[in-house]
């Protein structure tokens, strides 16, 4: 396990509490944390993310650190013939992120992308009726993803709404609708750069499928803190025949203190006898069946790269205020 933030912390646990796994390395620059995830765990302790990550006691590498580091790192797990896991973006640029899918190709070797969406019962809903041909073509679909302002008590500005979000958003679209083929988009900002942080607070996009489908995706982050169920998401997808809809905002559970409600995770990372279950788990699940060999990623390398170009042409075109034509690479 390379890094051990947020998403880190949740991903070793899993791993620490799967009967078919266990956590044998953990690496992060903070030395005692990566110490105390150790001793609870009884993992080996590696400063050096690279030496962690090629560690002839590992069968695969997930890493879950800053996105602007991911590369180095999945490029020295892969060298050493690991399964490997990158939590998204796969990279913080399309040229990375390539270099990891064809890395991996090269040496055949499975790469899970953490889009956790994908592993979520309602998405992975969306994609059985759409795979069925129960909705007939996908005509449109239409998406929208806004965390809270509160966000960058963490992120600190550190990273964008189009890799942050964004991918979640355009991976999805691909996953139901096929390759993007065009995307035009426009940006806001204000909110966040009153408060210190040189981010924009909102993107709209159109888009435009190869397959002739056509869809929308509103992201960003700019809604207030006491926002209910940690912001705003919505997917719609619209066939010839039947729509589609998850609406991520009811989390259908209500805890009420003194304070006023407090937001408790029901659907990604919750506990349940002492073990984390929910979307996470069942991607912890898939990821150590893709390392035994029984299945193949259901995030592919070349899906997260699709997912980061994609955004990173959303980001473009609002900067030239012209529509960006795609060709994967």
């Amino acid at each position: 396990m390379i890094g051990l933030g947020f998403m880190g912390s949740r991903w070793a646990r899993a791993v620490h509490e799967h009967p078919a796994a266990r956590l044998a390395v953990v690496s992060d620059i903070r030395e005692d944390r990566g110490k105390q995830w150790a001793e609870e765990t009884g993992a080996t302790y590696v400063k050096d993310p690279l030496e962690a990550a090629a560690d002839i006691h590992v069968e695969g590498v997930a890493v879950c650190t800053p996105e602007h580091l991911h590369v180095a790192t999945a490029l020295s797990a892969l060298a050493a013939d690991k399964a490997l896991m990158v939590e998204k973006p796969l990279a913080h640029t399309v040229k990375g992120a390539e270099r990891i899918r064809d890395r991996a190709a090269e040496r055949d070797l499975p790469v899970l992308v953490g889009h956790i969406l994908r592993f979520e019962p309602r998405y992975s809903a969306i994609r059985r009726s759409v795979e069925a041909g129960e909705i007939g073509a996908v005509q449109a679909i239409r998406s929208e993803r806004i965390g809270l302002v509160s966000d960058q008590e963490i992120l600190q500005g550190r990273t964008s709404i189009a890799l942050y979000y964004g991918v979640h958003e355009f991976d999805l679209a691909r996953w139901y609708a096929g390759e993007v083929e065009r995307i035009f988009a426009v940006s806001s900002s204000g909110v966040l750069t009153a408060r210190g942080y040189e981010v924009e607070d909102l993107y709209s996009a159109t888009l435009s499928f190869v397959q002739g489908a056509h869809g929308t995706a509103m992201v960003g982050w700019s809604l207030p803190t006491a926002t209910p169920g940690w912001g705003m998401a919505s997917f719609t997808v619209i066939g010839e025949e039947a729509a589609l809809r998850v609406v991520q905002g009811d989390l259908g559970f209500l805890k009420v203190t003194r304070e006023g409600p407090i937001y408790e995770d029901v659907h990604y990372s919750p506990e349940v006898g002492g073990r984390l279950f929910g979307a996470l788990g069942i991607e912890v699940d898939h990821f150590i069946r893709c390392i035994e060999g029984t299945t193949v990623p259901l995030c592919n390398a070349a899906d997260g790269t699709e997912a980061v170009r994609v955004s990173l042409a959303m980001e473009q075109s609002a900067r030239t205020h012209q529509p960006v034509t795609l060709t994967p690479g």
